[in-house]
């Protein structure tokens, strides 16, 4: 077994998010497969990567959230492997985001680690198959100080979309879809790449 497949019940998505919650984002659209994936010996940017390949659903599109300090690396990085980008800015909150149209799987390796590394740091970082699912906007959150408005990533499922979140501490991956491919554990795992075994697990509600 070299990945873990698991279900998540629908309860953990809420109309309105929890700071350090399950889902600290906006969620518009309906999503009934939430599927947690979590590695056992392997390295998960690795087959993350590979299982892309796979899918083959490029473009990609991906939000992440990035310190000051990187945007240049960040910039250079991406201009040299004419990976299209912009950046936003949040005029509140000090955070700010990358968001980029990743053509192949080739600009998709060079995404990898800077999405895995934010999302390890507790950072917001998510990629969507086929579709551009992400904005930023003003929505109520769960916060130590109460229920408040603050601006936050939103993604908007729409009819045959997926989108994959790193989870905090990068410690999984969790996708929301309404896809038909996402509704069986069995469906998933034959999408996964040929060397890698896939184990279905089930969780408590």
């Amino acid at each position: 077994m070299d990945i873990e497949v698991g279900f998540l019940s629908k309860s953990y998505i809420s109309d309105i998010p929890s700071w350090g919650g399950m889902f600290p984002f906006g969620i518009d659209g309906d999503a009934p497969y939430i599927v947690e994936y979590e590695d056992h010996d392997i390295d998960m940017e690795t087959f993350i990567n590979n299982w892309m390949k796979e899918l083959n659903r490029f473009p990609i599109y991906t939000l992440f959230t990035y310190i000051s300090y990187d945007a240049e690396e960040i910039g250079d990085v991406f201009s040299s492997a004419n990976i299209e980008y912009v950046k936003l800015k949040l005029k509140v909150d000090r955070e700010t985001f990358i968001k980029a149209k990743i053509e192949d799987y080739t600009q998709f390796k060079i995404v990898m680690p800077f999405l895995y590394s934010q999302g390890s740091m507790n950072c917001f970082a998510a990629w969507s198959l086929s579709e551009d699912l992400f904005s930023v906007g003003k929505r109520d959150m769960k916060t130590l100080f109460g229920r408040r408005k603050v601006q936050m990533p939103i993604v908007t499922l729409r009819k045959d979309c997926t989108m994959f979140w790193i989870f905090y501490d990068g410690a999984s991956v969790i996708s929301l879809s309404n896809e038909d491919l996402f509704s069986s554990t069995n469906s998933i795992i034959s999408s996964f790449p040929q060397n890698i075994k896939g184990a279905e697990v089930e969780y408590e509600e």
